[in-house]
């Protein structure tokens, strides 16, 4: 497991092979305006691979606003399959209010 990057806003997103063998995303703490490009340079990091498809591990993010959102659309433009796996409430009704549930497969908890 690679740590890519934790700043003082305590967030960090790590990335790893999911157990399918797709590259993996953990993300943690809260994705804002002051930490989306810790994250975006992990999808970059991915997206240099061409991979098929990338797993993100949202169980220990607390919170994201639209910056997250950015990311995450950038991330299924250049990825086939996105698919988010762990999200909390609060985060998946960020996701389905923003009508991007269709194009952000969420895993059913």
């Amino acid at each position: 497991m690679e740590e890519l990057e934790m700043d003082e806003t305590s967030f960090a997103a790590i990335r790893s092979v999911a157990d399918s063998g797709d590259p993996m995303i953990t993300l943690s703490g809260e994705l804002d305006i002051s930490s989306a490009e810790i994250f975006r340079r992990a999808v970059e990091d991915v997206v240099k691979d061409s991979p098929g498809r990338l797993v993100i591990d949202l169980r220990e993010l607390t919170f994201m606003d639209s910056s997250g959102i950015a990311v995450m659309v950038y991330a299924s433009n250049n990825v086939a399959d996105v698919q988010l796996c762990h999200a909390s409430t609060i985060v998946r009704r960020v996701i389905e209010v923003t009508g991007l549930s269709d194009v952000l497969r969420l895993e059913q908890s």
